[in-house]
Formats: structure tokens, C-alpha cells, sequence
């Protein structure tokens, strides 16, 4: 039965996903979960070690056990002999009888005390039977828990190499997802430090380009204004505006002095009628004038530093 499960795709892709801390906190706990299950291990060896030598005594008792009735199978054995030496010489006694009715007397008496010791063997005998009877049944019982306690120490050895096995494969997992882990950290940083390197050199060129532009760009960029075309008009028609406006109102004071020599102010030399509407027009031009110059500097924004310095080098082309 498998204790501990790890390395799935599933996990695996998880892992990837992970960076900085959050990967080193994982790492960190499958392999303390992995030790953990060493130490379980460890101690299922241990128990397993302490049944094998309780059952190793078991054995060993009853071999002795054995002997005691091996030794009773020979003593069985020798009264059987001494049994059958005894028939052997009642049957000498019957001979004896035959050949002579003078020694009768001293064959019976052989033969009473044949049969009497016949008599006491077969006891002894009937005693060593049923010894012998009970200690087979105690062998039997014996040998018969012997070989549960057997079983059992055999089936947990199999659910002990078992769970060992499965503890292996989980590890050399576990090892395989973290070698892999490792890998993705690994070729995470080289990217990582590729980027570094770029965005070190995105940043050195932001930082001369600002370094630039604060002593070199705005001056440019306010020389492109300054010699703008269309500013120059626009300044030119604000100006002209002005002064006819002023000049008009200089002719209608002037009007109002010398009135009684002209009837209406048209009539005055260098009156400009419509220069009121013009200095609108051109208040309205100065507020939504638009230099196109400039988009020449909005053009440069993804240019190199080296392309804005060279570009601010070149005359300005004159604008239609």
C-alpha cells in the first residue's frame, strides 16, 4: 500500500508553474514527507526483526520438543524388542516342557514370569503410548500454531516488502520530480538572468536618453519651434491683426476729433474695416495652432538614442 504519492503530470505542471519561495516551500515539504516515510519504514524493520527472532525461539523450543519424542520412539522401540526377546523365550520354555516333564515345573515358573514381565511391558508400553500420543497431540498444536504465526509473519513480510517497494518508487519519484523542479529553476534563471542583461541595457539607454534630453532634447526641440514656419505666420498674422486693430482705433478717436470734416469713418484713409474680424480669426488661429515639426520628434520615440543625436544634427525641412 502505497504511503505517499507524488510526481503526477498534474503536479508536475503545477510545480513548473511555480517560482521564487512558493517552489523552495515545496520542495522543502515533499522532502519532508519523504523523510517521514524512511522513518516509518525504519520502524516496520525494526518490529519485523523483533517477530523474527520471537518466532525463531518458537522454532528452536519445539525441535527440542522433537527430541523429547524421538527420544520416546526409541524407548518405545527398545521395549518392543525386549517384548519380542521375552515371546522368544516362552517359546524356548514350550520346547523345554516338550523335551522334558522334569523341568516343567521350572518352565512355568519361566513362563509366569514371562508373562508377568510381559504383563508389566505391555503397561509400560500403554503408558509410553499414550506419553507418546499426547505429546503428538501437543506437537500437533504446536506445529499448527507454529505455522499460523508462520503465515502471519510471512504475510506481513510480504506487506512490509510490498510497502518498502512502493516507499522506493515513490521516492525515486519524488526524486525525479525534484530533479526536474530543480531543472525548471535552473533554465528559469538563465532566461531570467537573458532578460537581466536586456533589460540592463533597455534601462542604460532610457538613462542617457533622459541624461539627453534634459540638456541637449528640450533645447532642440524648442529650436524646432522656434524656427517653425507656420509659427512665424501665425506670430505675423497676430501682429498685423493687432496693429490694424490698434490702427483703427487710433482713426476712430481721430474720427471723433475731426468729425465735422468727414461724415463716416470710412472715409478716412487707412481705415481697415474688417480688422477686428481678422485679429479674431487670428486669436483663434494662435489657440489651436499645431506645430508639425514636433511630430517629427514623436516619430523618434522608438528610435535608438543614436537616431534621435544624429536626427537633431539635421536641418529642419521646410514645411509647405
Amino acid at each position: 500500500m502505497s504511503l505517499f504519492h507524488i510526481g503526477t503530470l498534474a503536479e508536475h505542471a503545477y510545480y513548473r508553474k511555480m517560482s521564487g519561495p512558493k517552489l523552495g516551500n515545496a520542495l522543502m515539504l515533499n522532502q519532508a514527507q519523504s523523510n517521514s516515510l524512511v522513518v516509518e519504514a525504519y520502524k516496520r524493520w525494526v518490529m519485523a526483526e523483533s517477530n523474527c527472532r520471537r518466532y525463531e525461539c518458537e522454532v528452536a523450543f519445539l525441535k527440542n520438543k522433537e527430541n523429547v519424542r524421538s527420544k520416546t520412539k526409541q524407548e518405545l522401540s527398545s521395549l518392543r524388542a525386549q517384548v519380542d526377546r521375552l515371546r522368544e523365550q516362552a517359546s524356548e520354555a514350550k520346547k523345554v516342557s516338550k523335551a522334558s516333564q522334569a523341568s516343567a515345573a521350572a518352565t512355568y515358573e519361566v513362563r509366569d514370569k514371562a508373562i508377568h514381565d510381559l504383563e508389566d511391558l505391555k503397561l509400560k508400553f500403554g503408558a509410553l503410548e499414550r506419553k507418546l500420543s499426547e505429546v503428538e497431540e501437543r506437537n500437533k498444536l504446536e506445529q499448527k500454531e507454529m505455522q499460523s504465526s508462520y503465515d502471519q509473519l510471512l504475510a506481513y513480510h510480504l506487506r512490509l516488502v510490498n510497502d518498502t517497494n512502493e516507499m522506493e518508487r515513490a521516492r525515486d519519484k519524488s526524486v525525479e520530480s525534484h530533479q526536474a523542479a530543480i531543472a525548471d529553476v535552473k533554465d528559469m534563471l538563465t532566461r531570467y538572468d537573458g532578460e537581466m542583461i536586456e533589460l540592463y541595457g533597455l534601462v542604460s539607454e532610457l538613462l542617457l536618453t533622459k541624461e539627453w534630453f534634459l540638456t541637449e532634447g528640450i533645447a532642440w526641440v524648442v529650436k524646432l519651434v522656434h524656427q517653425s514656419p507656420k509659427l512665424e505666420r501665425v506670430v505675423a498674422d497676430l501682429v498685423n491683426s493687432v496693429n490694424a486693430v490698434g490702427v483703427n482705433d487710433d482713426i476712430k478717436q481721430g474720427f471723433h476729433a475731426a468729425k465735422s470734416s468727414a461724415k463716416t469713418v470710412n472715409e478716412i484713409l487707412g481705415y481697415d474695416e474688417g480688422a477686428k474680424d481678422s485679429l479674431d480669426a487670428a486669436i483663434k488661429a494662435f489657440d489651436n495652432f499645431h506645430i508639425s515639426v514636433l511630430d517629427k520628434v514623436t516619430e523618434l520615440v522608438n528610435e535608438p538614442l543614436s537616431v534621435i543625436k544624429e536626427k537633431s544634427k539635421l536641418p529642419i525641412v521646410k514645411e509647405d
